[in-house]
């Protein structure tokens, strides 16, 4: 049995597991993505969204990376960042980027190491790594990232052929066309189809963002993608309605549309309910489901709106809409500065523990508390 020490961290509801492996390596690249089912399993592991692993960026981490993952041409350099920023999603895939884990990696690095500020790596599955900044203070502010300029997303993410440009990092998406059974809509519309305009822009995950208000072609359904705030039955329908329509449209755009998106798309749903707060519905790629909350997808959010409505925005909150119906002060600032767009909210730790991982398709899976009385080999002792 191997014990790899953990902690759990959570931010706007979404949670992570985190392995810290800047003094020591406890899984191999491997064991990385056999670990994120236990991390991410509910009924077999711990329970979380993704599983985070943090590293040193250096020649003998990135060199282990590029034997195993066929990931890069030539590995990138060691000396651009201090830490690596690894995700993994439950079916062991490594992901890009994640806005509301790279802060709950900012506010370990603060809590665990006294470190307020630090380079990173992240996007480690592209060709071309990004290398950005986080940091976490003890006051009220919380955890932020930097997650620079958003940018065009890299070709391998999408067929261009169906898009226009319109702006430096944004593509115009005019005709996307989503379908319905016949019955699908009846108590809604007769309309059985749905034109969608949409943009697309990459914030460190590949982001399609839909201002429902003015993107349906079938006005009668924007209204229930927001529903909530009233009560009684009839608000209890359009909220589960809305709800389905988002798993719908998310679930038709990543299946349907693979000669567009050909590695899934985030499909975020926006409002501005006033100068100071834009509200935000998304469907993560990576999870196949409607998120909680998404700090990427905030940003893409707030980026596509300013460039379209010619705005100057320094600083706006995004209401996480799914989020707030269980925490009603739930938000995620973005702030514009001269370096790049800045993400700021405050992660919570909630436990640290330790994992017995079983060896491969052999043995039961166990997790214990810090404090649990353990017998552990001398030759696998650990420092944590």
């Amino acid at each position: 049995m191997q014990l790899i020490p953990f902690v759990k961290y959570t931010s706007c509801g979404n949670s992570f597991v985190i392995v810290d492996e800047t003094e020591r390596n406890f899984l191999s690249e491997d064991e990385m993505s056999r670990f994120a089912f236990q991390a991410t399993n509910i009924s077999f592991g711990v329970g979380c969204d993704n599983l985070l692993v943090i590293q040193r960026c250096n020649e003998s981490t990135l060199q282990s990376i590029d034997q195993s993952r066929p990931y890069w041409i030539q590995p990138p350099q060691a000396k651009k960042a201090e830490f690596l920023f690894r995700m993994f999603e439950p079916s062991g895939e490594e992901a890009l980027c994640c806005g509301n884990g790279l802060m709950c990696i900012a506010s370990h690095l603060l809590h665990q190491h006294g470190i307020s500020c630090a380079s990173i790596m992240t996007e480690i599955p592209l060709a071309t790594p990004k290398v950005i900044k986080i940091g976490a203070d003890h006051g009220l502010s919380g955890s932020w990232v930097n997650l620079g300029h958003p940018r065009l997303t890299p070709p391998e993410l999408v067929n261009y052929e169906y898009a226009g440009q319109i702006a430096p990092a944004i593509h115009q998406m005019q005709e996307l066309l989503v379908k319905f059974r016949a019955d699908d809509l009846k108590a809604f519309t007769t309309e059985t189809a749905l034109r969608i305009r949409a943009s697309l822009v990459f914030t460190g995950e590949p982001h399609l963002v839909i201002f429902p208000d003015s993107g349906f072609s079938v006005p009668e359904l924007a209204e229930h993608i927001f529903a909530g705030s009233a009560h009684g039955a009839m608000a209890d329908r359009r909220e589960s309605f809305g709800s389905w329509l988002i798993e719908h449209i998310g679930n038709y755009m990543n299946n349907r549309m693979r000669h567009i998106f050909p590695a899934g798309i985030n499909v975020n749903f926006a409002r501005r309910t006033d100068p100071a707060v834009i509200e935000n519905r998304c469907y993560e790629r990576g999870i196949n489901r409607e998120t909680l909350a998404c700090g990427t997808g905030a940003l893409a959010v707030v980026y596509i709106y300013s460039r379209m409505q010619n705005l100057n925005i320094s600083e706006i909150d995004v209401l996480p809409h799914r989020c707030r119906w269980h925490d009603d002060q739930a938000k995620i600032r973005i702030k514009q500065t001269s370096d790049g767009w800045q993400i700021i909210s405050n992660p919570v730790m909630l436990f640290d523990a330790l994992y017995r991982l079983p060896a491969k398709n052999n043995g039961q899976a166990q997790v214990l508390n810090k404090g649990q009385d353990i017998v552990v080999p001398e030759n696998e002792k650990l420092e944590v």
